[in-house]
């Protein structure tokens, strides 16, 4: 059996443990004679649409799914992580992380972002869309604001472009608004999730949508008590960074989850350059009880604590060990073992 002490300890106990157990099962059951069939491995391939059953994403087997993968960095002009968003770092993030997510981050009102170039900005979302449909992987159009309410018209004329041109695709979920702030769910933010919800839903009758909710994506709890029933497919978004959330909002999360939501993580963060995050490792274990996907933030190699890649990293992906972040390095060891 493994020692812990002569093994890299960025994931401590759950996923290890759990991926061990499903391998000696397998190989406990499978018998040499038997000849694998060929099939399109891919993701979306293989579990198509996602929607909302009850609490739970499900597949188009109505299989209850958590998938694990990658949010970009903000696509603002001469922010630095815009120049992640090309077709060469997805291919690498599915192929050498097992990526089967990933997140292209819109920037809204500040500086560089979609209020004041629109073209280079949606030039950049398209190219993490079309990559991601070209690799058959999940992919977030992510409208990331944080006041989102005081441009509802750029959002729903984006969306409306977004649905026109991707919604036929099953890999699409569109997040409408990344991370409200101290505002009024029922007041603010769901009258505004509604419509551009109208806009998505008169293209797009089935694509998955996320929604955000107050303080940061972490008042789940509001959105729990005043849920959009008008639209289906709904889920919401939950965000959190380890040294900031702990048990507190898993509680939340999960009393939210028990009033009958559905939840996706679309931007979770570990503390950073250390090594050892063991409230990840909680994180994980939750997420994988409740059958919730996850997506890391964030590809970029600006010095932050949050930055999978150090300063320098080739922008096509082709990463070696040492062009990891530590926070790089627990996010790959997380994703890349992220049971199905």
């Amino acid at each position: 059996m493994c020692n812990k002490s002569t093994k890299t300890i960025l994931l401590s106990s759950f996923i290890f443990l759990h991926i061990f157990i499903i391998s000696c099962d397998n190989d406990s059951t499978q018998s040499s004679n038997i000849i694998p069939e060929e099939i399109d491995s891919s993701v979306v391939k293989l579990n198509g649409l996602l929607t909302v059953s009850g609490n739970k994403i499900v597949n188009k087997n109505n299989k209850p799914v958590s998938f694990a993968g990658n949010s970009f960095f903000w696509s603002n002009d001469n922010w630095g992580g815009e120049k992640f968003y090309n077709a060469s770092t997805v291919k690498w993030l599915k192929r050498d992380w097992n990526t089967k997510i990933v997140r292209a981050a819109m920037g809204v009102e500040d500086s560089g972002g979609y209020l004041e170039n629109q073209q280079a900005n949606k030039l950049r979302i398209r190219t993490i869309v079309e990559s991601a449909i070209d690799e058959g992987i999940y992919v977030i159009i992510d409208w990331h604001s944080h006041h989102a309410e005081n441009h509802i018209e750029e959002a729903k004329i984006f969306f409306q472009e977004m649905a026109q041109d991707y919604g036929e695709y099953e890999n699409i979920i569109y997040e409408i608004y990344n991370e409200p702030l101290d505002v009024s769910w029922s007041e603010v933010v769901k009258p505004y999730a509604l419509e551009v919800i109208e806009v998505i839903r008169s293209i797009d009758p089935d694509n998955l949508i996320i929604v955000g909710s107050p303080e940061w994506s972490q008042r789940i709890d509001l959105a729990a008590q005043d849920p959009i029933t008008t639209f289906a497919n709904i889920a919401y978004t939950l965000h959190f960074y380890t040294v900031y959330h702990q048990d507190w909002l898993r509680e939340r999360a999960t009393a939210a989850l028990d009033s009958g939501i559905a939840i996706f993580i679309s931007e979770w963060g570990s503390i950073g350059y250390s090594i050892i995050d063991l409230e990840v490792n909680k994180w994980m274990s939750w997420c994988h009880l409740n059958k919730v996907s996850h997506v890391n933030w964030s590809v970029n190699d600006k010095e932050e604590e949050w930055s999978i890649v150090v300063p320098g990293a080739s922008v096509l992906g082709q990463w070696q060990e040492s062009d990891l972040t530590a926070a790089g390095k627990l996010a790959k060891n997380i994703i890349s073992n992220w049971p199905d």
